[in-house]
Formats: C-alpha cells, sequence, structure tokens
C-alpha cells in the first residue's frame, strides 16, 4: 500500500466482483473446466468454481474436470489473479481493522464466523453433524481446503462461496492481532538480554583471566628452571676450578 493512501472498499468490492465473473466465464465456457459428472446447474457450478479458485481454497471436488491446455493457462492466470487480490488489496483492507479489533474481538469474529458455518451447513442446507460443518469451516476460511467434505446442492455451492469470501477476509482480519501475540510472546525482554550479556561478558573475563595466570606460571616456570640450569652451569664450573687448583697444589 503506497504511504499515506487508503484502501477502498468499493474498489475491492468492484475488484473482486470482475474476478469472480471472469473466472465463472471461464469455468462455464472453456472445455473440461468442470467435472462433467458435477451435479446441479452448470452457472451454479462455474460460479462456485471461480470463487473457490480465487479464494485459493480449491476443494477438487468438481473442478477442474478433462482440462485443456487452455483450460490450465486459463486457471493459472486466475489463481494468480487470486493471490494478488487476497495477498494485496484483501490483506492491507483486512489490517486496517485491527485498530479496532482488540484480540477478544478477533476470538469474538472467529467464533462468530465458525457458528455461522455451523448454522448454515448443519441446519440450513448440507445436512452435516456439527463438528463436521466445524470442521469444514475452519478449513474453508483458512483456505486449506482438503476436499473430503463439500456441498453438494446447488444452495449449499452458492453458499458456500460466500462463506468463502467472508470466512476468507474474516480469517485475514486475525493475522494482524495473532501476530502481534505471538511476536510478544517470542520477544525476549531487554533486561533479560543484558543479563545475558553481561553474563557472557563475565564468562569471558573469567576465560580471559585463567589463560593470562596459565602463561604467568609457564613463564614464570620457564625463568625458574632457566636459573636452575644457570646455578647448576656455575657449580660445575666452581668444581672443575677448585679441581685443578688441587692439582696444581701438588
Amino acid at each position: 500500500m503506497s504511504e499515506g493512501g487508503k484502501v477502498s472498499t468499493a474498489r475491492v468490492v468492484a475488484l473482486g466482483v470482475t474476478l469472480v465473473c471472469v473466472g465463472a466465464l471461464g469455468f462455464h465456457h472453456i472445455p473440461g473446466m468442470i467435472a462433467e459428472d458435477a451435479g446441479g446447474t452448470k452457472w451454479v457450478n462455474a460460479v462456485y468454481c471461480s470463487i473457490m479458485t480465487l479464494t485459493t481454497v480449491g476443494f477438487g471436488d468438481i473442478c477442474p474436470g478433462d482440462i485443456s491446455g487452455a483450460g490450465r493457462t486459463f486457471i493459472v492466470i486466475l489463481s494468480f489473479s487470486g493471490l494478488g487480490m487476497f495477498c494485496g488489496p484483501i490483506m492491507d483492507l483486512a489490517a486496517s481493522w485491527k485498530h479496532n479489533l482488540p484480540m477478544e474481538g478477533a476470538v469474538v469474529l472467529l467464533s462468530s464466523t465458525v457458528a455461522t458455518g455451523i448454522f448454515l451447513f448443519s441446519y440450513l442446507l448440507e445436512e452435516m453433524s456439527e463438528s463436521e460443518a466445524a470442521y469444514f469451516s475452519i478449513i474453508t476460511g483458512t483456505t486449506i481446503g482438503y476436499g473430503d467434505i463439500s456441498p453438494k446442492s446447488d444452495a449449499g455451492k452458492l453458499a458456500v462461496a460466500l462463506y468463502a469470501l467472508l470466512a476468507v477476509n474474516a480469517v485475514a482480519s486475525l493475522l494482524e492481532p495473532a501476530k502481534d501475540v505471538l511476536i510478544e510472546f517470542c520477544m525476549v525482554p531487554p533486561e533479560t538480554r543484558k543479563n545475558v550479556g553481561t553474563t557472557d561478558k563475565v564468562v569471558s573475563t573469567q576465560a580471559k583471566s585463567k589463560n593470562k595466570k596459565g602463561k604467568n606460571k609457564k613463564k614464570s616456570g620457564a625463568k625458574k628452571a632457566d636459573k636452575q640450569s644457570t646455578n647448576d652451569g656455575d657449580s660445575g664450573k666452581n668444581a672443575r676450578k677448585e679441581a685443578s687448583e688441587t692439582k696444581k697444589g701438588k
């Protein structure tokens, strides 16, 4: 985001709608983009696959099908557009909420998002169990999208597509508060760093002192040995001199 600039919600929404429409057209008209045995209305499937691709959820349940080279090229371009959209304007827009979203509010937002998913997919549309719906909601919101559970009806596919757009944004808004908490947890307090540095200095000073003492001892021992050797040499000279004088006297 440019310095001093502000992300426009209207422009983000307009860009998102445009990308969804372009993706839906591609999935609808390019042969092999949707599996032949995919049930439901083709336009609903096209919108569903477009949003699953753009949000990078990618369940892989009905798309792609027997895809051609043109279809692969289209998906590559669409997927990069989705990454650019959600890792750029969407993330910036979600990050701008962090000043109004303390950690307690983030927990409430996450809980509300999961609760909405449970209501939609367990009680209203897909008849999942509550645990399956909660699991599916989190897998969708975090864009993991394993594909082991996926919607079957047209209404369910549309609901999942819309839910993915909301859930991915909700999860994105949690990244900033979560990052702040984790960084604070991993940071070492300044006092601790100072103590660690002081301890290292003390240990280093002690090691240097020991090395210096060892060197001094070696030097002292060497001097003593040299002195002793000199004394021994002088004693030998004196003994030889005395012996020589004794012989002369005789």
